[in-house]
């Protein structure tokens, strides 16, 4: 990806179109780029698994509340991204067998709920990577609340209105989002840090 960036920034320097700093710009093309990469990965993924609408709905939900709530984060980006595909892998597989054995939607729901209540007493929850300050703590939390309880109402809709592979898409977003959070508490938690 560093060689692609490096290209792009050659080329706006010779086209005099770099007008703000080079680490800058570099920085935005590589959350650009990675951001494309992994949008194309989930669309190829949820289609190879044939459940690209329940990918897409899931990703919404785990993304809305992650951004928010925090929790365990790779360290390079390669981790980052194997470790991002394998937990879109493990979602569709979740949402796939609740969808085809209803006995497991209890357990979701359960899981569902018991992950909103821990949102709203543990986030945010900060990583090595992604330390937070005072005011991030209390505005990132309070987005975290209020981001898991819209998806847990949104699911519990999307039951009601008979969309249930749509709420299991979302009800798995809250849990695998909550489940980082934990990781992201017990790391903290080995590494001595009081976050």
């Amino acid at each position: 990806m560093d060689r692609i960036i490096d290209k792009i920034i050659e080329k706006m320097k010779i086209s005099n179109s770099l007008t703000d700093d080079e680490e800058i710009v570099r920085y935005g093309l590589e959350i650009m780029i990675t951001k494309m990469i992994f949008a194309v990965s989930i669309a190829v993924v949820g289609l190879l698994m044939k459940s690209f609408f329940e990918g897409v709905v899931f990703t919404a939900a785990y993304s809305l509340i992650r951004q928010y709530g925090g929790g365990s984060h790779a360290k390079t980006r390669i981790m980052c991204y194997i470790r991002s595909m394998l937990t879109f892998v493990a979602a569709l597989v979740i949402i796939k067998a609740v969808v085809y054995m209803p006995v497991f939607a209890v357990p979701l729901s359960v899981i569902s709920v018991i992950s909103v209540v821990y949102i709203f007493f543990a986030a945010p929850i900060d990583s090595e990577n992604k330390r937070l300050d005072n005011d991030e703590i209390r505005v990132f939390g309070r987005k975290a609340r209020i981001m898991a309880a819209l998806m847990l109402l949104i699911s519990v809709a999307l039951l009601l209105l008979k969309f249930n592979a749509f709420a299991f898409s979302v009800m798995t977003g809250i849990f695998i989002s909550t489940f980082l959070m934990v990781v992201g508490q017990i790391e903290n938690y080995r590494s001595g840090e009081n976050v």
